[in-house]
């Protein structure tokens, strides 16, 4: 019997990037931050300055190199580390002077969970008197809508460890495990700051973060793509819109309540071209 055996490189991404950046290019075609039809907020990582770098519209006043081709941004807040290359482009400051990024995926600045950092540059755009942000100013979680949609963790199935059995363990040992406590952590963490910050200001209801914590088996590999995976990925969501939302409402499911978000969009929406007070 003949058996394949794929072998990963040790030197190298996992991945090549050709394609990546090819259908990534297609798609955005020339574009630049600037001329984004709405504010878009992306994460990346520098890994020559060792700073995360945002990309947002509203930076672009006091940041013009920040203004790079849509494709560029795309792929780096993509490039994860070990699956794909870091992406090296240039922009120009206003002075015209060449300015230059070495970019990888922004999860490597903890950015797994991006809601708290969407409410931080709305805030931001509150402080800098941007008309559409006016109603958020001083902390109105009111006037905000935060819909967070994860893409699946493992918590509830994960290997757990004692202090004595880790206690034994290597450089190795703990480079195997400490991303996943890493990421576990960190979304923990986002969700519980912008859960405690809505309802202490009155507004649990404006905010809603939808996670399936215990995926199993071939659903928890990042890379796995097959159409197979697709079906049971696809069939999770579907189980996920019948849960409920919490334990003090168990009759709201997640199917219910992000029928309600988008109502609640809407009307605000109306009020907003009404320029009517809500």
């Amino acid at each position: 019997m003949c058996r394949t055996i794929k072998v990963f490189p040790i030197l190298g991404p996992k991945y090549n990037s050709t394609y990546l950046m090819q259908v990534i290019k297609e798609k955005m075609g020339e574009t630049r931050l600037n001329e984004t039809l709405t504010e878009v907020v992306l994460s990346t990582f520098d890994i020559k300055t060792n700073k995360p770098v945002i990309f947002t519209k509203s930076s672009l006043a006091e940041s013009p190199e920040l203004n790079a081709k849509m494709y560029d941004i795309c792929y780096s807040t993509a490039a994860a580390p070990t699956y794909f290359a870091p992406h090296y482009f240039a922009t120009t400051t206003s002075n015209g002077d060449p300015y230059e990024f070495n970019l990888v995926d922004g999860g490597v600045a903890t950015v797994g969970d991006p809601a708290l950092l969407s409410v931080s540059v709305a805030m931001e755009h509150a402080e800098n008197e941007d008309p559409a942000f006016a109603s958020i100013k001083s902390m109105n979680y009111k006037k905000m809508l935060l819909l967070s949609l994860g893409t699946g963790t493992t918590s509830d199935f994960r290997e757990t460890y004692t202090a004595a059995e880790a206690a034994r363990w290597g450089p190795y040992k703990w480079m195997s495990v400490i991303q996943n406590m890493t990421n576990a952590g960190s979304t923990y963490m986002t969700d519980y700051y912008l859960s405690t910050a809505f309802k202490a200001l009155g507004s649990q209801d404006n905010y809603l973060r939808v996670q399936e914590t215990a995926l199993t088996g071939s659903t928890t590999t990042w890379d796995n793509a097959t159409l197979a995976n697709m079906q049971l990925l696809k069939q999770v969501g579907e189980n996920l819109l019948n849960k409920q939302v919490s334990k003090d409402n168990p009759e709201e499911t997640y199917a219910d309540a992000l029928i309600g978000f988008p109502t609640m969009l809407s009307i605000r929406k109306k009020l907003r071209a009404n320029k009517a007070s809500y």
